[in-house]
């Protein structure tokens, strides 16, 4: 009897180990270490959703335009609609690295629960197929997406990508990996950093709740960046979410997903590639993306334009490249 209390040890630990994760991430005590507000974009989308299904069900209301993207979508202003578009009303469902399997995560539920807006746009961002990029966008991973979610579609996810999302989702600790450095920095002239990010976080869910899932900003609306500093950004972007490039083809297949369920659902669609800063498209398009390097140079546009192009066609989907 003695001997199989001690297999209790190991559960005990576990049991400890999460409690203390779980202790860790409340609100007054992460933002002694974190570094992000991503996760608030997350965390706000199941609201929206149920903001969307009360809004549908007006008898006397707008348009409704549904936006699937990324963090270049975050930052669109509910305002410019108002004052061009007044009939329509925007639900942004975008989040920061956002990726096709989050927009099938919630087409899927629209599709369940027969949510029908009037016009949905889906991101085609070249950076979310691309599955040896250097910096890993696993947003999605660690805050979207559920757990019979990625058993339903285990099939499109590596064994490091499911071990990863296991991981992450039940220890955050692990995600943001705690460092005395910031916790000491933050601890500085009464915790002033510390309260000023919980402010900022504070005023990032505001905004979510108060635009529709949208987080404009009158300062990056009206900021310009020097030409040298765009090119050293495009340059960093370029090596950091293109260069080394191998075409994620379960990505597609979850774009593919996208495109059957709008088509089912009868809601006009389309989709979109964002314009990006001019140095980092023509680096995407000119540049040898492929390793190792060919004689003649294998691009990531090239192969994103090409494979996408195909699975549009066979949908019939329009895609508007702002580039």
């Amino acid at each position: 009897m003695l001997k199989n209390k001690f297999l209790l040890i190991p559960l005990l630990i576990f049991i400890i180990a999460l409690a203390i994760d779980r202790i860790l991430m409340l609100e007054n005590i992460q933002t002694y270490f974190t570094k992000t507000v991503s996760e608030i974009n997350y965390f706000h989308k199941p609201v929206l959703f149920q903001e969307l299904k009360d809004y549908l069900q007006k008898t006397e209301r707008k348009k409704v335009f549904v936006y699937f993207g990324n963090s270049r979508a975050l930052l669109f202003d509910n305002k410019y609609i108002e004052e061009h578009y007044p009939e329509w009303v925007l639900f942004n469902f975008s989040v920061p690295g956002g990726t096709p399997d989050y927009f099938t995560f919630w087409l899927e539920q629209f599709q369940a629960d027969n949510v029908k807006p009037d016009f949905i746009l889906i991101d085609d961002s070249i950076e979310a197929f691309n599955l040896s990029a250097r910096i890993k966008i696993d947003e999605v991973l660690v805050n979207g997406v559920d757990f019979p979610f990625i058993l339903k579609h285990s099939s499109r996810y590596t064994s490091k990508e499911i071990t990863n999302f296991i991981a992450k989702r039940l220890f955050k600790t692990y995600q943001y990996r705690p460092k005395l450095e910031t916790i000491l920095q933050r601890l500085k002239d009464n915790s002033a950093i510390a309260k000023n990010y919980q402010q900022w976080r504070i005023k990032i869910a505001e905004k979510l709740k108060e635009e529709r899932g949208s987080a404009s900003s009158d300062i990056s609306a009206n900021a310009t960046s020097s030409p040298e500093l765009v090119l050293k950004y495009s340059e960093g972007d370029f090596h950091s979410y293109i260069e080394p490039f191998t075409f994620n083809e379960n990505m597609l297949e979850f774009q593919k997903d996208n495109f059957k369920i709008l088509k089912e659902l009868g809601v006009k669609n389309a989709t979109i590639s964002v314009r990006v800063a001019r140095p980092y498209f023509k680096y995407i398009q000119t540049r040898n993306a492929v390793l190792p390097k060919k004689e003649e140079p294998i691009t990531a546009y090239s192969i994103w334009y090409t494979k996408l192009n195909v699975a549009h066609q066979e949908f019939e989907m329009p895609l508007y490249n702002m580039n």
